[in-house]
């Protein structure tokens, strides 16, 4: 493994030698061969940050500051990298990043499927989501039962905040549960380099959790804090984020983590569609650190009808990853390896769960093929890395498989336009439906728009303690109303039918409920 003066010496060179590198942030590289979506998480419409990504993921165990993450292609959300503003924040700690605190706020989100890893690195097997923060002078409130939320901010800078209960996080008792957070984003440009800074506080509350001698007790919380900034140039990207995290039990702290990720990427076009480039990490999770450095190549070939041919190539601690790509017409393939290591909770643990030095890596294959709006995948992993409770600890529990189709698209008519995404997925991964589908029509004027929607998930299998889990099935409604150029108001019904299930064993959600929204551009 290279040592910190070795990598920060060769990245160092590296710098040098691409002083003249064209304008090119990784996210900005072209992966040939897979499905690129862009949506905008929307306040006035989403309950949730993760509707931007998965329409169908209306609601989340335990409301907003629920654990929350990403299972692009019914992978596990290890497996999906996650950029914000050109550096990558998935928690160093556990691998996955966690959009359950994560507040809809207009954001920009870039959704790469298909096995990305020579690009984005191991987390990426499943896909990779970027997200960029956007700022405009503007204003929005949404307040209903229980539940207010604001953001205001101008060309450079955003604030917002939360304050929220949808009843209580678990099902099993009736106090309200609150979620709480204070989010502040900033942007500025000086010439051609751009700064972002993120940062986020939250507190949620909730009862029935466990305390350090394992018994049930209420008066539970979790604070926590999320950080990062980017300083993106024409060739070159650094960054760091944290992640601290407290968790308490009857007003005593019995758990607490910090992780933390020091990034830098350079990368340049050697010539027509060839771009090198190389990516430095430091990780740290507690007392446990790590450092790795890749070098990546991607080489793009467009013929004269713009028919494509992507290859890319990572080398990274040893290990060589590949992908290939393709695009004819309309339709499209990519397949790839991928090697990932345990991260630094699986390998080290803490005072809930046991170290294990001894874990090999997960070691991937995937291909994803489609034609226009239509997709189909295949992925199978051996040695995967999972959570063993009789041992309490992090073990190397043989393979799975994640396959499936999908078709989503968006048909605009005279009449309205009409969005449909339907998905058929089987995976040896829990918490994972069979079948979903989100159905909505939108129309709309100059005064008046709506959208009425139905989201359902079926077959969604048993939870990791054998527990079923109930499908979801709901109809929301959106309704704007378009004063003047400078104000709007909106009505945001969700669950019209009033169904009340558990999302997961021992979460309940559902339930109707009224917000009403007002966004002011200035």
């Amino acid at each position: 493994m290279f040592n910190y003066v070795k990598q920060a010496g060769l990245l160092a060179t590296l710098l040098f030698v691409m002083s003249g590198a064209y304008a090119s942030d990784i996210e900005e590289v072209i992966v040939v061969g897979a499905k690129v979506k862009y949506s905008n998480s929307n306040p006035e419409s989403e309950s949730n940050a993760m509707e931007a990504i998965d329409p169908t993921r209306v609601f989340q165990a335990g409301g907003l500051g629920g654990f929350h993450a990403a299972t692009l292609n019914g992978t596990d959300t290890k497996h999906t990298a996650v950029y914000r503003n050109g550096i990558p924040v998935n928690d160093v700690g556990n691998g996955w990043y966690d959009f359950g605190t994560e507040l809809s706020n207009n954001q920009i989100y870039q959704i790469i499927s298909g096995p990305n890893s020579a690009l984005y690195g191991s987390s990426s097997m499943g896909g990779t989501i970027l997200i960029e923060d956007t700022f405009d002078r503007a204003a929005f409130f949404q307040g209903g039962e229980d539940m207010y939320r604001v953001f205001a901010g101008n060309d450079f800078i955003n604030i917002g905040q939360y304050r929220g209960s949808t009843g209580s996080a678990k099902s099993n008792n009736t106090e309200k549960d609150f979620f709480e957070s204070t989010n502040m984003r900033s942007k500025f440009i000086f010439g051609d380099w751009s700064i972002n800074t993120n940062s986020q506080k939250y507190e949620t509350d909730y009862d029935g959790c466990w305390n350090a001698n394992w018994q049930e007790v209420n008066d539970c919380v979790t604070k926590g804090e999320k950080h990062d900034v980017s300083i993106r140039g024409d060739w070159l990207t650094v960054g760091y984020s944290r992640n601290d995290a407290q968790f308490y039990t009857e007003g005593v702290e019995t758990w607490s983590a910090v992780s933390e990720r020091y990034f830098a990427d350079a990368n340049k076009e050697v010539t027509e569609g060839v771009v090198i480039g190389l990516q430095g990490h430091r990780e740290e999770y507690g007392p446990n650190w790590d450092e790795h450095l890749a070098a990546y190549l991607n080489v793009e070939y467009v013929n004269d009808d713009m028919n494509k041919i992507g290859f890319s190539y990572r080398f990274e601690e040893k290990e060589s990853i590949f992908r290939l790509g393709g695009e004819y017409g309309k339709f499209r393939i990519s397949a790839a390896n991928s090697i990932r290591k345990p991260n630094l909770y699986e390998r080290y643990g803490d005072g809930w769960t046991a170290a294990n030095p001894f874990l090999n890596p997960e070691i991937g294959k995937g291909i994803e093929m489609g034609y226009d709006h239509f997709s189909t995948w295949f992925y199978r992993f051996s040695e995967s890395i999972e959570y063993d409770f009789v041992s309490q600890q992090y073990i190397n529990a043989g393979g799975y498989e994640s396959k499936g189709v999908k078709y989503d698209d968006y048909i605009m008519t005279d009449y309205g336009n009409f969005g449909v995404l339907v998905a058929y997925q089987v995976t040896d991964q829990i918490r994972v439906p069979k079948y979903k589908t989100r159905l909505s029509w939108f129309d709309g004027d100059d005064e008046f728009d709506y959208e009425l929607s139905w989201v359902a998930q079926k077959d969604r299998g048993n939870d990791f303690d054998g527990s079923a889990i109930e499908d979801v099935n709901t109809i929301n409604l959106v309704l704007g109303f378009n004063l003047s150029p400078k104000y709007r108001l909106s009505l945001n019904i969700m669950d019209i039918l009033d169904r009340e299930f558990e999302v997961l064993p021992g979460y309940g959600a559902g339930g109707r409920t009224v917000y009403l929204g007002l966004d002011l551009t200035y």
